[in-house]
């Protein structure tokens, strides 16, 4: 399969530029990007008509199945939300339910141009279905909040190690979740370091999200902070990913781009649930690779990487009273490249031998006018739903709000379904 985009403004996430070109996708990977293009008999022909064309979005944090518990809990702080609202709900639902909530997610992953994200939750089995019938990309989360059974840890996690090798899908891998300091115990962490080393696996937590994390962590050992208590348990050993990073002061940054750890930031959830703005600035002075993730929408309420980027930069501008801090160029490095390097995928750039995860973005809108910085208009005027093709993997899942791959109509009356009977 030959597919050519041509005269499209193609993003260079790297440089931070758009150029006139063209893009050649032979079967999944990108095999051509210029100015010109080859004569060659082509499947498909698609003219871009100067909109511009980019890598699909990385979400490197969401819980996907919580679309259904949208709109639970609004206006109250995370502790609450969390433990009187949220979890009592998750408690009754089925694995049918988290299908189902995985595929309404996928719906909007796709309408949003999100072709990867970092999944966590339970129930995997239901969620790995959904993901693999759609075609998405993903990184899924095991670990002991997914734990559901009296095994003990190194039993549950080789059996769902043992899930996951035997899905015939590479665009789907498991990582080792661990969902807090404040939810695991130190044992259950150590087990997770010790199986990650064991089967070369990248982990992922929550960390510093919120205030009251930091100050019970270090009452409870001895004045360590989230991540320096993390550090004595081995955690940062491994290829890791840490989101949300709020509350940290430059040792804790220190410890992360000391181990090159990966740092998701979530801005939408983290005033939403007013758990703090993240020193972005302070991570890039760091160096340390900075992704971004929409979190669950019930903390959100979107899964929406327009809003995040622009988030993500107007937040930290304004948190060090910097206009010129955290530029346009950064933020759609972070939810593209820096995205799918911290999941460990090889997409996130429009560069010969990559994989072919591109969507297009229609610049011929009100709000996109006049086209005098496209570049900054992505980050501050577009919306998801400028969004009119998305294709990952090589295949179009979505164009001109069409779906090739998912019964949308179906999706929506199931989740009706669940949610009246989850309200009952």
């Amino acid at each position: 399969m030959k597919i050519l985009f041509k005269n499209a403004n193609i993003l260079d996430v790297e440089n931070g530029k758009l150029f006139l070109g063209n893009v050649i996708v032979t079967d999944n990977i990108i095999s051509f990007v210029g100015t010109t293009y080859p004569n060659d008999n082509f499947d498909e022909v698609i003219d871009c008509k100067q909109n511009i064309l980019m890598p699909g979005f990385v979400d490197a944090h969401c819980h996907s199945p919580m679309t259904i518990l949208r709109g639970v809990g609004a206006d109250l702080p995370l502790k609450d939300w969390l433990f009187d609202k949220i979890i009592p709900l998750e408690n009754k639902l089925t694995p049918n339910d988290i299908y189902w909530g995985e595929k309404l997610a996928i719906l909007e992953y796709l309408a949003a141009g999100i072709t990867t994200v970092e999944e966590c939750y339970f129930d995997n089995e239901q969620i790995i279905k959904a993901l693999s019938e759609s075609g998405m990309r993903a990184r899924v989360g095991f670990g002991p909040s997914t734990r559901k059974t009296n095994k003990d840890m190194q039993t549950f996690l080789t059996e769902q190690l043992n899930m996951f090798q035997k899905v015939d899908h590479k665009q789907i891998k498991p990582c080792l979740y661990i969902h807090s300091i404040y939810t695991s115990t130190s044992d259950e962490i150590e087990n997770c370091v010790y199986f990650s080393a064991k089967n070369n696996l990248p982990m992922s937590i929550h960390l510093s999200e919120t205030l009251d994390e930091v100050g019970n962590c270090t009452v409870q050992n001895d004045g360590l902070t989230p991540p320096q208590y993390l550090e004595s348990l081995g955690f940062f050993d491994r290829n890791t990913l840490c989101y949300h990073c709020v509350h940290m002061d430059k040792d804790d940054l220190q410890i992360l781009a000391d181990y090159n750890s990966n740092i998701c930031t979530c801005p939408s959830s983290n005033i939403k649930l007013a758990s703090g703005i993240a020193p972005i600035y302070a991570m890039q002075n760091k160096g340390i690779n900075i992704a971004i993730g929409t979190d669950g929408v019930a903390s959100n309420n979107s899964l929406d990487m327009f809003k995040e980027m622009f988030l993500v930069s107007t937040l930290a501008k304004v948190s060090i009273s910097d206009a010129s801090a955290v530029k346009a160029q950064d933020v759609l490095k972070m939810a593209t490249k820096n995205g799918s390097k911290a999941l460990g995928f090889d997409c996130g750039e429009i560069v010969v031998g990559k994989t072919a995860d591109l969507i297009i973005i229609d610049i011929h809108k009100p709000h996109m006018y006049p086209h005098s910085d496209l570049l900054s208009h992505l980050v501050y005027s577009a919306k998801s739903s400028d969004v009119v093709l998305t294709m990952i993997n090589g295949r179009i899942l979505y164009k001109d709000g069409v779906y090739t791959n998912e019964d949308a109509q179906l999706i929506y009356n199931k989740i009706n379904e669940i949610r009246e009977r989850l309200t009952k």
